[in-house]
């Protein structure tokens, strides 16, 4: 997979797909990497024109080296865009990747068809901020195999680690490799983040999906969106946590690929021919 300079930061990116087929766009939680977005590639990538980068700090991404915000991971995005000569995207963000997805709806509309807020939310409560400060202190002094577990079984239903050994231990594999002072930039900026009073703004197509186990951002939380965003729609896949599109990517992929058909055509085969089509 490529790598790309923008905004001074050297950026880790995967696209798939027809190069005719609109985009999709996918950015992931914080502490894992694009990676955990396989399950989406797999499915959309025959049908969209399919974009994931590894946000700052995290994958193959440079870290930044200094305080950032919001804002400038979708400043990146923007830019990433900008250098692959694409106009416009959907995007589907994930917790962090969803933050970065309000601060896109609001600031550079026109460059998206829709988004969709993925187990991820516009302010975090002061008790969760609190939690995670501890637990950074706690890797910034013993290293991100003292807490990654902890977080994981925080993240994802219960049993997980049981029913689904090899995908647990790819999103543990993700974790640890992303940098600890990566972790804790992003973590800083999620903290200084505020875009709940703002989300009544919003002009665009709007999914909000939610985990049925969410303890994290649970879905009463996503619900505020919902209510908040003229026109959103949500949809709550079952048997998940907060990372439902690997928990249960089939219920996941299903739910976006019906978002999707409603706002774009998709690329479709037929006798061997490449046609447009809605879904």
């Amino acid at each position: 997979m490529p790598n790309i300079t923008v905004n001074g930061i050297d950026h880790h990116y995967r696209l798939e797909g027809p190069a005719d087929a609109p985009v999709l766009t996918l950015a992931h939680a914080q502490g894992f990497t694009l990676d955990s977005w396989a399950a989406q590639f797999d499915h959309f990538a025959g049908r969209y024109r399919v974009f994931a980068p590894d946000l700052r700090g995290h994958g193959g991404t440079a870290m930044a080296g200094a305080a950032y915000r919001i804002e400038d991971l979708a400043a990146d995005i923007v830019a990433l865009l900008d250098a692959l000569g694409i106009e416009r995207t959907h995007y589907a963000g994930a917790s962090l990747g969803g933050m970065a997805g309000f601060a896109l709806a609001l600031d550079h509309a026109d460059r998206l068809r829709s988004v969709s807020f993925v187990t991820t939310q516009g302010i975090l409560p002061q008790t969760s901020i609190d939690g995670q400060r501890a637990a950074t202190d706690v890797m910034r002094r013993d290293g991100a195999k003292a807490r990654v577990d902890a977080i994981l079984e925080r993240y994802l239903r219960k049993g997980y680690r049981e029913d689904r050994p090899d995908s647990y231990a790819e999103l543990r594999r993700q974790f640890l490799n992303v940098p600890v002072e990566g972790y804790a930039e992003a973590g800083a900026a999620i903290f200084a983040m505020d875009f709940d009073d703002r989300i009544g703004a919003i002009d665009l197509p709007v999914m909000v999906i939610a985990g049925e186990h969410d303890i994290a951002t649970t879905p009463e939380r996503m619900a505020l969106y919902r209510d908040g965003i003229p026109g959103a729609r949500m949809d709550i896949v079952p048997n998940a946590g907060h990372m439902p599109y690997v928990e249960e990517a089939g219920a996941f992929n299903a739910i976006l690929a019906g978002k999707l058909a409603l706002i774009s055509p998709v690329i479709t085969f037929a006798e061997g021919r490449c046609v447009a089509s809605i879904m």
